[in-house]
């Protein structure tokens, strides 16, 4: 364990923050980078969402088509046939019910959704002029460094994508892979950090022993 300056140069190296962020942290306040990384991830976020807006008709058409082309199979490998052999009089209305169930579903529930998304993807591009973060929080703990791989991938397995958390006190933080590997597990931190759109985020940190 090397000395608490050596340690903390460290952090400076391999955290995204530097002496000036810490100094303005300690303070209570964001550094004028902080704010500024703040801000362009939002924008990131703002034009990110802008890119899907007003796309609601090209994924209602999207999934009428997948319907039909599902309706297609079903009416040539004869499921249609032994609907109308055993429902009789009533397959008529039956198809119909069907058919008004699946234009609600492609034309209203989806586009909702869909905007209901988009708009949820916009709020977190709020600039922050609109939506200013939250005061500086402090943290002091021994900290807990650990990695998580969870969640299956689309072929089904488990993902190999790893998570490099810091755990202080019972707050979670995702680091970057090189600012994890100086995290020194049970060395005691001071932590400043700040939730903003309802995650953690780690904005600067010090040692203390």
């Amino acid at each position: 364990m090397g000395s608490t300056y050596e340690h903390d140069y460290e952090l400076q190296q391999k955290g995204m923050f530097n002496a000036a962020d810490l100094e303005a942290n300690k303070q209570g306040r964001y550094s004028d980078a902080q704010l500024q990384r703040f801000q362009n991830e939002r924008d990131f976020m703002q034009y990110n969402a802008a890119k899907y807006d007003n796309k609601s008709p090209l994924i209602s058409a999207i999934f009428g088509i997948g319907l039909l082309g599902f309706a297609a199979v079903l009416y040539f490998v004869g499921v249609f046939d032994m609907l109308q052999t055993m429902l009789g009089g009533l397959f008529l209305p039956v198809l119909a019910g069907l058919g008004i169930l699946a234009a609600l579903f492609v034309f209203v529930i989806i586009p909702r959704q869909y905007k209901a998304s988009v708009e949820m993807a916009k709020g977190l591009g709020t600039p922050l002029t609109e939506s200013p973060l939250g005061e500086v929080q402090t943290i002091e703990a021994r900290a807990e460094a650990f990695k998580s791989q969870a969640g299956i991938n689309r072929r089904g397995h488990q993902s190999s994508k790893i998570t490099h958390i810091l755990k202080m006190d019972s707050i979670e933080f995702r680091l970057t892979e090189s600012f994890f590997e100086v995290i020194q597990p049970k060395r005691l931190y001071r932590v400043y950090c700040v939730k903003d759109q309802g995650a953690w985020v780690l904005l600067s940190m010090e040692t203390l022993e």
